[in-house]
């Protein structure tokens, strides 16, 4: 079947052993007379990605569509690109192309979740790669919407973009039946299927805001459920997408988030245990505290000027957010004593270009690499919900920003080491890891929000910084696909930019 890897479906043991394996269950013949314990069989999909095949049949079809026109066609074409016929969205497309496309978008896009070793990793993704019986239900016509358009995206096929908007019509459709009915509202089904079709907005961009609709209807189906329905489950395993998500739509909006109510801190994790929850659920904890000083900071930019009571509330506010920065900067210090060599420092000149998917070069004097793509996700999130919150705090007055020094920094900077400024360019200064071709998409699509919030950090261009910052942005749309990462389409609303240009004038 196409798309599905040949390797061996022997036992974990002998294909480590590098030996013949009779396929035997529950445990196979070979390891019980060598006299060794059998590890049992994968029970995970193994995807293996077959995109140059699929992108030579596509040419080729490409070459047959050109070949065909007429004489005064071609003619008119000579100095033109020769766009593919539309392609009918069929009840049943082929099966192996669809195997293609998915096995691209979850190779490309959800490699970290496929990794069934890593604490991380994501079984609601599993879900998706089991067909359902319905061909047309939800979750089926959600996931090959993205897996389409993602692909037609990355490589450049109008026809399978517009393909892809074929199928997020029909998900569409499936998604208000679902939405009607009071039972099936709350499965897992939905919220997996609108994760999917927020993503799908993010790579096409039809409509600026579709992406934050969808966002907004996870937040309200989460809330509806309650924090007891993600104990445990596929639930369980999409809660740090979800909330993350929800987090970011909140702060694009600038108002309070449910998520930082103590009881979505804590019982999620309450049959499983807190030794369970990871460090960047810690941070997301975190992250749901700022939606609501941004709300509280638009309150005291534009507090009336015949309003008593401003003083108060300012003291009231700063001492909350700078309670956030204290467990915030806690983190930190715990992060670096379980993971002390998280990050090394390697030179711009060791960079391989064609690992690099055509980045501007780095205008840094280091770059900050990472031997695990995990910290390298939780220290960039750190970053920037200290931006977040340390400007929140100077809305109230507090100041903590400290110029560094060969005596007071480190590198990468510790809790109160630089100002806002010198913590986004540390931030700039991860981005070629997250964007090397070994983190595929995957790293480009963590960067949206972070992108977005080191620019606004980035006062002038500081060594280049801010003009070298706009062209990593071309990369994550042009190469990686996410059309929402453009400069001109950045949510900027998102982390204070009402503020900056209120105080600006």
């Amino acid at each position: 079947m196409v798309g599905i890897g040949g390797r061996s479906k022997g036992c974990k043991t002998c294909r480590r052993r590098r030996v013949k394996c009779d396929e035997g269950k529950p445990h196979c013949q070979r390891c019980r007379k060598a006299n060794v314990e059998c590890d049992g069989y994968n029970q995970y999909a193994e995807f293996v990605d077959v995109t140059p095949q699929l992108i030579s049949k596509l040419s080729s079809q490409e070459t047959r569509s050109s070949t065909a026109l007429s004489p005064t066609e071609s003619a008119e074409s000579n100095d033109s690109v020769v766009e593919l016929p539309f392609m009918p969205l069929t009840v049943n497309p082929a099966f192996d192309e669809q195997i293609v496309f998915t096995s691209h978008l979850i190779n490309r896009l959800f490699s970290w979740a496929m990794d069934p070793n890593s604490p991380e990793s994501a079984s609601w993704i599993f879900s998706l790669t089991c067909p359902p019986e319905n061909q047309r239900g939800l979750s089926t016509s959600s996931l090959r919407a993205l897996a389409t358009a993602y692909f037609g995206k990355t490589h450049g096929h109008s026809d399978l973009i517009r393909k892809g908007a074929g199928f997020y019509s029909r998900a569409l459709t499936s998604l208000r039946g679902k939405l009607q009915d009071p039972t099936l509202v709350l499965g897992d089904e939905v919220l997996v299927a609108i994760v999917c079709m927020g993503i799908y907005e993010l790579v096409t961009f039809d409509q600026p805001h579709g992406w934050l609709h969808h966002y907004k209807g996870l937040a309200r189906l989460t809330h509806l459920r309650g924090p007891h329905c993600f104990q445990a489950g596929v639930a369980h395993t999409l809660l740090p997408t979800l909330r993350s998500c929800i987090c970011i739509g909140f702060l694009v909006e600038r108002k309070r988030c449910f998520l930082e109510d103590p009881e979505w801190k804590t019982t999620p994790w309450a049959m499983t245990g807190f030794e369970s929850k990871e460090p960047v659920s810690y941070l997301h904890d975190h992250l749901s505290d700022l939606p609501g000083f941004l709300e509280d900071m638009d309150r005291v930019v534009n507090w009336p000027a015949d309003e008593p009571g401003l003083d108060d509330f300012k003291a009231a506010y700063g001492g909350r957010v700078y309670a956030t920065l204290e467990a915030v900067y806690a983190w930190r210090w715990d992060w670096e004593q379980r993971f002390p060599h998280a990050t090394y420092l390697i030179s711009p000149k060791d960079l391989d270009p064609e690992a690099t998917l055509g980045l501007p070069h780095s205008p840094f004097e280091s770059i900050i690499w990472f031997p695990n793509g995990y910290r390298a996700t939780e220290l960039i999130t750190y970053n920037c919900i200290r931006l977040i919150a340390t400007r929140a705090l100077e809305i109230s007055g507090i100041s903590i920003d400290i110029p560094l020094t060969e005596a007071n920094s480190t590198d990468p900077l510790m809790p109160m080491q630089g100002t806002r400024h010198d913590v986004a360019i540390e931030t700039c200064r991860m981005m070629n890891y997250h964007l090397h071709v070994l983190r595929r998409s995957s790293g480009a699509f963590m960067l949206l929000f972070p992108l977005n919030v080191s620019y606004l950090h980035l006062e002038g261009d500081y060594e280049g910084a801010k003009s070298w910052l706009e062209g990593v942005m071309a990369v994550v749309a042009d190469t990686h696909g996410f059309e929402i990462g453009r400069k001109e389409n950045l949510p900027r609303q998102a982390e204070g930019v009402r503020y900056l240009e209120n105080t600006r004038h």
